[in-house]
C-alpha cells in the first residue's frame, strides 16, 4: 500500500507534467501561429502580384480604350479637348474610388494582424507565468 508521501511525490509527479505538456502546448501554439502567419503573407505576396499584373494589362486597357472615346467624340457637342478633361475627371473619381477601397482594406488586415500578435503576447505571458509557477514548485 501507498504511503501518504509516496502519494504527494505521484501527485508532484503528475502535476509537473502537466505543467511541461502546457509548456510544450503553448510553445506549439506559438509555432503554429508563426507557421499560420507566414503561410498567410506568402499568399498575400502571391496574391497581391497577381492583382498587380492585371492591374498593369487593365492600365493599358483603359489607356487606349479611353484613349479613343474624346478621339472619337471630338467635333460633336464638345471639342475634343473638353472630352479628354471629362476623361481626366472619369479618372479621377475611378483612382479616388479605389483608393478608398484600399485604404479600409489595409486598416481591416492591420486590425488582423494585431489581434494576432496580441493573442501571441497573452500566449507568451500565460507561459511566462506557467513557468514561474512551474520553477517555484520544483
Amino acid at each position: 500500500m501507498a504511503t501518504g508521501t509516496d502519494r504527494d511525490e505521484s501527485i508532484a509527479g503528475i502535476a509537473r507534467e502537466v505543467a511541461d505538456d502546457a509548456v510544450r502546448l503553448a510553445k506549439a501554439e506559438i509555432e503554429l501561429a508563426k507557421a499560420e502567419a507566414i503561410a498567410g503573407v506568402k499568399r498575400l505576396a502571391v496574391a497581391l502580384g497577381l492583382l498587380a499584373g492585371a492591374g498593369v494589362f487593365a492600365l493599358f486597357l483603359m489607356i487606349f480604350a479611353l484613349g479613343a472615346v474624346p478621339t472619337v467624340l471630338a467635333g460633336h457637342v464638345f471639342s475634343g479637348w473638353t472630352w479628354w478633361l471629362l476623361t481626366a475627371a472619369l479618372f479621377l473619381l475611378v483612382a479616388a474610388l479605389l483608393a478608398l477601397l484600399g485604404f479600409r482594406s489595409l486598416k481591416r488586415g492591420i486590425g488582423t494582424g494585431k489581434q494576432l500578435v496580441g493573442e501571441v503576447k497573452e500566449d507568451v505571458a500565460w507561459l511566462k507565468r506557467l513557468t514561474k509557477r512551474n520553477a517555484k514548485e520544483s
